[in-house]
């Protein structure tokens, strides 16, 4: 009889000791500190670029050729969309591979149909114009291509003229045009330097450009309203 009686207690001194202790509480903050919530963000931005299409044939770097202003195109390491006044034109500046550029994206009744990229230049020396033409024009050309028009034209006075009497300049027009159907591209040097140069120029402003232009023909369209033509007073009053 005494062999039963002690396991019965053994056995309800345990069950009162589980009665007696509380049950602990969940640390939750192990818990949430264990999620990396970034990796789950940076998941999503992948799953957002994936579905973007960067080909010519869809748009302009992601944005898709007929997309109306409404919609302003975002692109990495440039400013902010600036639309223009008639909302025909967006503009952004920035930095494209190694050059300082403004992008323009132009409008027509179809929509987005041109993004044009202007390139800051060295506006005193007309050599190292033709040397930013040529590289550019390289680099698109291992992407697309070699170009199946160009043209080249050189002509004025070098950089060893020095009559500050007679003030002449340098010319040098250089294009380059792709075929990235249904799209074309068209690479334009249009140079003109001072010659002799001097800290004053006759000319103000940027005289010379390059400009890289994507272009979709099948957008191209814009109705324009006729205008009443205005009667012009008499060369003598003008000039």
């Amino acid at each position: 009889m005494k062999r039963i009686l002690i396991p019965i207690i053994i056995c309800s001194f345990i069950v009162a000791q589980e009665e007696e202790i509380p049950d602990a509480p969940v640390d939750t903050t192990l818990m949430e500190g264990a999620i990396d919530t970034s990796k789950v963000e940076s998941v999503l931005d992948i799953v957002d670029t994936v579905d973007i299409d960067f080909s010519l044939e869809f748009g302009y770097k992601g944005y898709e050729w007929g997309s109306k202003i409404s919609v302003l195109p975002q692109l990495q390491n440039m400013s902010a969309p600036q639309p223009g006044s008639e909302n025909r034109t967006v503009s952004m500046s920035g930095i494209l591979g190694l050059d300082s550029v403004e992008i323009i994206f132009v409008y027509s009744d179809s929509g987005f149909w041109k993004s044009e990229i202007d390139f800051q230049l060295e506006d005193d020396d007309i050599d190292t114009q033709i040397e930013s033409f040529l590289r550019i024009e390289k680099n698109v050309s291992e992407v697309y291509g070699n170009p199946f028009s160009t043209d080249q034209t050189i002509n004025g006075p070098s950089n060893s003229y020095n009559n500050f009497l007679n003030v002449k300049y340098s010319r040098a027009f250089y294009r380059s045009s792709w075929n990235a159907s249904p799209v074309r591209i068209v690479l334009v040097l249009n140079g003109i330097v001072q010659q002799p140069n001097t800290e004053s120029s006759l000319l103000e402003g940027d005289i010379s450009f390059l400009k890289l232009v994507y272009y979709n023909p099948d957008f191209m369209i814009t109705t324009k309203e006729e205008k009443q033509t205005e009667e012009l007073p008499s060369i003598f009053e003008i000039y």
